[in-house]
Order: structure tokens, then sequence, then C-alpha cells
């Protein structure tokens, strides 16, 4: 058996060390991922039913994690029949697992950047309306704004620094989920020479109205989401207040009266 644990534990430490980089540093939380790693594009295999899934789901990191620990199950419970249904079950579990696991810093960063929207654009725009010039303006924000906003819009500042234009700059936030409609604004105010200011506190009020409708919306499902822990909390109470002494006294009261 301790011949088996230690199998188990090479195992894990095997296919963590498998785990493409990427996905390393997004469980570890090590530096913000670039805007194709949180929305990355739909390639045309992607599109193409259960191709498309496998290739946005089944990576090769995960796809070797899950037979590890297949495989780590399968020898803890001693290479049997039930050790073999055992690690099948286990194998996409482990892949659904370290897929959550993998998506989550990417959608707390992805929250993040929702609410620290609008007063990064509320300072850009107060910022240009003072008479500073766009790139003078993205600095100073930059400096201000709290992380992970900061980090986006120093990607920006480190375009402009190698000589792009303000518009190629932005362009790179094009298909970012949080900024792109922001960025392919400014990217176009650059061409044309509009009023930057108007376009950002336009930006800045959609954001704030849908934050607010999804705060709203979060709000009505909540009462929903909180149904099944209270029954699993209530009714297995219910039950040993409520049933089990009426049954035990009921069962009582048989054996002495015979």
């Amino acid at each position: 058996m301790n011949a088996m644990v230690v199998v188990a534990a090479v195992s894990l430490m095997t296919a963590m060390a498998c785990l493409d980089g990427p996905r390393i540093a997004a469980l570890r939380g090590a530096g913000p991922p670039s805007a194709a790693e949180v929305d990355p594009p739909i390639t045309a295999g992607q599109a193409q039913g259960l191709r498309g899934w496998w290739a946005a789901h089944i990576t090769a990191g995960r796809l070797r994690v899950g037979l590890l620990a297949a495989a780590v199950v399968w020898l803890l419970l001693g290479q049997r029949v039930t050790g073999l249904v055992a690690g099948a079950a286990a194998m996409p579990a482990s892949m659904v697992l370290l897929g959550w696991a993998e998506a989550e810093p990417q959608r707390r960063r992805c929250r993040l950047l929702v609410a620290q929207l609008p007063g990064c654009l509320d300072l850009l725009s107060a910022a240009l309306d003072a008479g500073v010039p766009l790139r003078a303006a993205v600095r100073q924000v930059a400096a201000l704004a709290p992380e992970p906003s900061a980090g986006l819009l120093r990607g920006v500042l480190g375009h402009l620094e190698i000589g792009r234009s303000d518009a190629q700059a932005w362009s790179t936030l094009r298909a970012h989920p949080v900024w792109g409609p922001t960025a392919r604004d400014l990217a176009r105010c650059a061409d044309s020479g509009a009023a930057i200011s108007q376009v950002l506190a336009v930006h800045a009020a959609e954001a704030r109205a849908r934050r607010r409708a999804q705060r709203e919306t979060s709000a009505r499902t909540t009462g929903v989401r909180s149904v099944l822990p209270l029954v699993c909390c209530f009714l297995p109470a219910f039950v040993l207040v409520g049933v089990v002494p009426i049954v035990a006294a009921t069962l009582g009261s048989l054996t002495q009266g015979r």
C-alpha cells in the first residue's frame, strides 16, 4: 500500500510537470493573461461541432492530468474492477476540476476590469478635458489605476514607446472582452481627430449601466441559487429533529408492549 501511495504521489507530480507553462502561471496567479488568453479567438476548427468543443475544452495538459489521475485511482484501489471503474470516473472529474481552476484567475481578472473600467475612463476623460494629451493622460491614469487595469494601460504605453501610433496602440486591445469597445473607438478617434473625452464619458456611462444590470441580475438569482444549500441544510435537520424522534418513540413503545 505504501508503494501505491508513492506511485500516486509521483504520478501527481508528473502531471503538474506536464502542464503547459501558461496554464501553470494561471494556476499560480503569476502575471496577468493577455487579451488573447482572456478571450481567445475562434478558429475555423473550433467552429465545427464536436471537433470545436474538443479543441476548446480538452487540452493536452488536461488530458495528461486526467490519464494520470485515472492511473493513480486504479493503483490505490488495488488494480481491480472497482479501481478501473473509479479511475474511469476520476479522469473526466479531474479534467473538469483542472479546467475550473485554470479559468478562475481569468474570471476574477475580468470582474476586476469590469469594476475598474468606469473609474479609469472618468480619469482619462477628466485629464483630456484639462488639456492633457492622450499619451500623457494614459501614463497618469496607469500610475493611479489599480491592477489589472494599470497593466493594460502600461501595455498600451509600451506600444506607444516603441513608435506605434495611438490608433495602432489601442488596436491591440480591439478584441479585449472589457476594454475592446473603448479601444476600438479610441483607435477611430485617433485616426479621425474626433473628441475623445466625450467618447470616454459615453463609454463610462455605458459601463456603469452594464455593471448595474449585472448586479441586479445577480441579486434576482440569489434566491434561486440558495434553494439547494438551504434544502441540504434544513431537510436533514427536519428529519433528525422531527421524524427520527417520532420513529424512535414508536419503535420503543412497540418493543415495550411486547
